[in-house]
Parts: C-alpha cells; structure tokens; sequence
C-alpha cells in the first residue's frame, strides 16, 4: 500500500509531461464570456498545494520538493482549458520552504509551462504549539500570492487557507478549506480586446494524506475540490 501510494504521487507528478494545451491555446481561444471560467480554472491550480499538513516546519526547518495540482475537467464554459477536449488541466511547480521564528513558515514557488510562468510565495502560521506526538492535533493558516504571464495574458492571484492534520511519524491525513481571488487580463486575443479583464473568488476544499517512508522524504497526494470541480494535487520532496 505504501508503494502504491508512493506511486501515486509520483504518477500524478509525471502527467504533467503528457498534457501542454491549457494555456498555449488563449489567443484564438479565449472570449469574452470564457475569461471568468478560465480566471477560476486558474485561480484553483494556482492556489492548490501550497499545503501538506497542518504543522509548520518549526525555526531552521527546511522543505523542498516538486508539486503538481490537477483539475480532472476544466469548466464547461472555459473554451481555453477545453480547446484540445476534455483532458485534466494541469500545472507543476517546484517549491521551497524554509521555518521562521513564531511558528511561522515561508516559502517560494515557480514554474515554467505551456507558454506560461509563474512565480508566488507564502507564509504559513501554526495556530497550536508545534509538535510531533502521534495523532496530535496541528493546525496552521497560510496565505499565498502568485503572479502568471504569458503573451497573451496576465494573472493575479491571492489565497488563504486553513488547514488541520493528525498523524504519527509515517502517515499523517491532513483536510483544508480555502479561498482564491484570480484577477486575468488580456494582453493578446484574436476575440478580445487587449486590457480586458475579470475578478474571481471562489472556495476550494482538499482532504489529502502524506506518507514518509524515512524521516527526511515524504510523498503527499489529495483531492481538491476548486469552485465546484473535482481535481488532486501531490508532491515529492525533502524535509529537514
């Protein structure tokens, strides 16, 4: 079970290879009526895994890794995601972590795919003491930033989550519920005017499970749901 979990993770990771049309295909595309589909199709990949469990990593903690967020089907109206058909849309990141003082964590992310980059970063806080007793509660509140661009348009993005875990020293179940505010703007579009632009905000739920085969490796993997459709989000990486 434990390497098929393993697996898992790592596969969900690898299919971002297998996809590339979810923002290369914007400019003949994208109208004005698909931009706020799009915007929340969007804002729910650049807002997922910015999380594995609820605790924080402590002062001098260090975590670093790659993680991707899948949404199983884009929006029946967002023309740009489903302009090749119905396929996952997809968006790897590599990410890293660092503990602070205050039970506090920060951490930056980026990626470079399908004619897009993006770059964001984040603070995590543990809203309960830290600690590694098994199955005792952790809970922290994170808020993150990104920033997207393409030739053909550019995106904002804000979220904040909240999120709980309890596990021992091998498994640890975390759930978290959030939101995304996604402002995109058109830079270039045969259907729409250059400077056009729209504002989201929707929920995103994610119940998920992180497994460490050793002390300082860790694979996570966790379905999220982002403004009402179904997707997962893992991550491979190490934590010191």
């Amino acid at each position: 079970m434990k390497r098929s979990f393993a697996a898992a993770a790592a596969l969900l990771m690898l299919s971002s290879l297998s996809f590339a049309t979810e923002f290369g295909s914007f400019y003949n595309s994208a109208t004005q009526a698909d931009l706020k589909p799009f915007a929340r199709d969007l804002g729910g990949l650049l807002g997922s895994d910015t999380f594995h469990t609820g605790r924080v990593l402590g002062f001098s903690g260090f975590d670093m890794g790659g993680h991707v967020a899948v949404q199983f089907l884009p929006d029946k109206n967002d023309a740009v995601m489903r302009a090749d058909g119905r396929h996952p849309a997809i968006l790897p990141w590599a990410q890293a972590e660092v503990g602070l003082p205050l039970k506090i964590d920060g951490f930056v992310r980026g990626t470079e795919y399908d004619g897009m980059t993006a770059v964001g970063g984040g603070l995590r806080y543990g809203l309960l003491k830290v600690s590694d007793e098994p199955w005792k509660p952790q809970i922290l509140a994170a808020v993150v930033g990104n920033t997207a661009t393409s030739q053909w348009f550019t995106a904002d993005h804000l979220g904040a989550s909240l999120v709980g875990s309890m596990g021992n020293q091998t498994i640890t179940p975390y759930l978290g519920i959030g939101l995304d505010r996604t402002r995109v703007t058109v830079t270039s579009a045969a259907n729409v005017a250059p400077g056009t632009s729209v504002l989201t905000l929707e929920g995103r739920f994610t119940a998920g499970l992180q497994y460490r085969p050793w002390t300082f490796l860790y694979a996570d993997a966790a379905y999220v749901l982002m403004h009402g459709q179904s997707g997962a989000e893992a991550g491979l990486g190490m934590r010191f």
